[in-house]
């Protein structure tokens, strides 16, 4: 008995796994921002839009990132700007420690706005109320 609830269990979760862990824009963890975690699909992307890309830097247990998904990029005006204007890539500072060295990254949250190129244009250090997000992201 217990063998077969285990079975069903396993054959949950990889039924689940695709959605949770897609890398693809529509499936994003905060819903109605399009943002992905896999590097090269955000700067081909990029590239081919013609967009500058937001690099959001996170980590588990991080309270200040969590503030910032819950208050402000989950603040629709924050997300219709971001839509439109970036390319949104999420990464972990633990799962990709290079890339976070490569943008001098040391610490979350951190939000750095790139060319395609990968030349730093802004960045969003700590955690920021979203008028003031919005206000920044104008500037750019």
């Amino acid at each position: 008995m217990k063998k077969y609830v285990f079975i069903l269990m396993a054959i949950m979760l990889l039924a689940l796994a695709p959605a949770v862990y897609s890398a693809d824009f529509e499936n994003s963890t905060i819903p109605g921002l399009n943002m992905t975690t896999d590097i090269d699909l955000a700067m081909n992307a990029a590239q081919s839009e013609n967009k500058s890309v937001a690099i959001f830097f996170d980590q588990d247990s991080c309270a200040y990132c969590d503030m910032l998904k819950s208050n402000v990029l989950s603040n629709s005006d924050v997300q219709k700007q971001l839509n439109e204007n970036f390319v949104v890539l999420v990464v972990d500072i633990n799962e990709n420690p290079k890339f976070a060295d490569k943008y001098k990254v040391y610490g979350t949250p951190i939000i750095k706005f790139i060319e395609p190129s990968g030349k730093v244009i802004h960045e969003i250090q700590g955690y920021v109320e979203a008028d003031e997000f919005l206000k920044e992201l104008k500037e750019i």
